[in-house]
């Protein structure tokens, strides 16, 4: 049974990390021990802590049930580009997870909607006046802890899209991008 703090948590003892992989406690030790499972010791003691990204790999690598971690849903926020084509091409590669998608057409909104939805992801188009990647990375790390993944898509990408051209490298991007947000 998934309870809320364990989808909101980032940070798991080898206790609760057992739970999660249905597997005894010695076993987590054991793969820490060994490298198998990253993570880190507390300082002045035994005890052992493994990130929310690493168990969550830990489990794929080893085709476990990832459903005992729970969920968190993706926030992606889109500046600058149309809705319904960036939405259709986020939405192929987040099959299976919950994600929210925020858009926000200039600098002004885009601050505001960082500041609202709190991104893990932010896909920019770079050709917006006033619009500073680094400014709103540093600004939701101060704020909120969160430090985004941020991508730049090519202004080109719904011009692209409208021509039924296949704009690899933007897709690919996004891909990347999208996938490494699950992951993390």
């Amino acid at each position: 049974m998934i309870n809320k703090t364990t989808e909101e948590k980032q940070v798991f003892t080898t206790g609760e990390a057992a739970k999660i992989c249905n597997v005894s406690q010695q076993t987590i030790i054991r793969c820490f021990d060994n490298g198998r499972l990253q993570g880190f010791k507390v300082p002045g003691s035994r005890f052992r802590r493994i990130p929310r990204g690493e168990l969550l790999r830990f489990m794929h690598d080893n085709k476990m049930d990832t459903s005992r971690l729970g969920s968190v849903c993706l926030q992606v926020l889109v500046i600058g580009l149309k809705g319904e084509n960036v939405e259709a091409v986020i939405n192929t590669f987040t099959e299976g997870h919950q994600i929210k998608i925020t858009h926000a057409e200039d600098a002004w909104s885009a601050g505001f909607a960082a500041n609202e939805c709190k991104p893990g992801l932010i896909l920019i188009n770079p050709t917006i006046t006033g619009l500073d990647a680094r400014a709103i990375t540093s600004t939701l790390s101060l704020n909120g802890g969160l430090i985004p993944k941020v991508v730049a898509i090519s202004s080109n990408y719904q011009n692209d899209v409208n021509r039924k051209s296949n704009n690899t490298a933007s897709r690919e991007a996004i891909k990347q991008a999208v996938q490494q947000v699950l992951t993390a």
